[in-house]
């Protein structure tokens, strides 16, 4: 009987539109990926190594901090790219490029709060993300830590502002970034000084 009761209102016909929706998806991402390659491979001679390392470290930082359990060594490779590159702009790109990385961890708390709501560490960190959510998210973003894709599913659980999400973590991000590409660019001065090399 209960299958009759969707026709009546109209739900049958929406799900097959959603499966549809689901079954062009993939269709038009593969087409998405196929055309990155070609214009990657048509315009390969106009890239230097300036540009590929800069889309190195974007790369490295947008799946260190999207994939909540990839390990990528995103400081590293903003490290080594800034004794060669600008360090200015390297730390600019890695801390923009894992800021938006992060949306990931906010939008699985957004969605979903249950993920984690057990476990004693993510309700010691939901109460900090109430009273001082902005100085949690900074001092969390700026200081290289496990916890920060515990601390995004609470801001997203809270259904924390998302643009204040991004301010707060992007400031963080980039600040940390900045501290690491420099320091990284000055130890290689120093020790290409001592070194005579």
């Amino acid at each position: 009987m209960w299958p009759y009761a969707f026709i009546k209102q109209g739900k049958v016909d929406q799900a097959r539109v959603d499966r549809r929706k689901a079954q062009r998806f993939p269709v038009q991402h593969g087409a998405v990926v196929i055309a990155a390659i070609v214009a990657a491979l048509l315009l390969r001679d106009n890239f230097g190594a300036a540009q590929v390392g800069y889309g190195a470290v974007a790369l490295s930082a947008l799946v260190a901090s999207a994939g909540l359990l990839i390990p990528v060594p995103a400081l590293a490779t903003a490290c080594g790219t800034a004794v060669f590159l600008n360090p200015l702009l390297v730390g600019l790109i890695a801390g923009s490029a894992e800021s938006v990385g992060e949306l990931s961890g906010y939008y699985l708390g957004y969605t979903g709060r249950d993920v984690l709501a057990r476990s004693r560490l993510y309700q010691r960190l939901e109460s900090w993300m109430r009273r001082r959510g902005w100085l949690l998210l900074f001092v969390v973003s700026l200081i290289p830590n496990p916890i920060f894709d515990v601390v995004g599913i609470a801001a997203g659980a809270l259904r924390y502002p998302i643009w204040g999400f991004l301010a707060v973590v992007w400031v963080g991000k980039v600040l940390k970034f900045l501290v690491f590409a420099y320091a990284c660019n000055a130890g290689a001065d120093w020790l290409t000084g001592v070194f005579g090399l």
